[in-house]
């Protein structure tokens, strides 16, 4: 369940504080916020989430698929260029009508 809490929290990693904003920014809620994984979706669409994963050597990215119900995950070798990815797929993900 989303709790206030949640919405409200900063990324435990701070290489996620680009990400967060952005999404915070547009009606996201984070579901999950721990060192090395942060989620985030939005209220109604619950299905959908944009999720970074972070190992030793590569930043993981997994973004939900318009009117599907599987994700598309890819990796990166910086938290910059992950961040970058999210944010123009999650743009591509809602419509402009939706004021992201």
């Amino acid at each position: 369940m989303l709790s206030q809490e949640n919405i409200s929290k900063q990324p435990l990693n701070k290489g996620f504080t680009l990400i967060h904003e952005f999404l915070m920014k547009n009606n996201c809620v984070c579901i999950k916020n721990e060192m090395n994984c942060i989620s985030y979706t939005k209220i109604g669409n619950e299905t959908d989430i944009f999720e970074l994963r972070v190992d030793k050597s590569r930043v993981y990215v997994s973004v939900p698929v318009k009117n599907s119900p599987y994700q598309y995950c890819t990796s990166f070798e910086d938290y910059f260029r992950a961040c970058e990815y999210i944010e123009e797929r999650f743009k591509d993900f809602y419509d402009k009508s939706e004021n992201i």
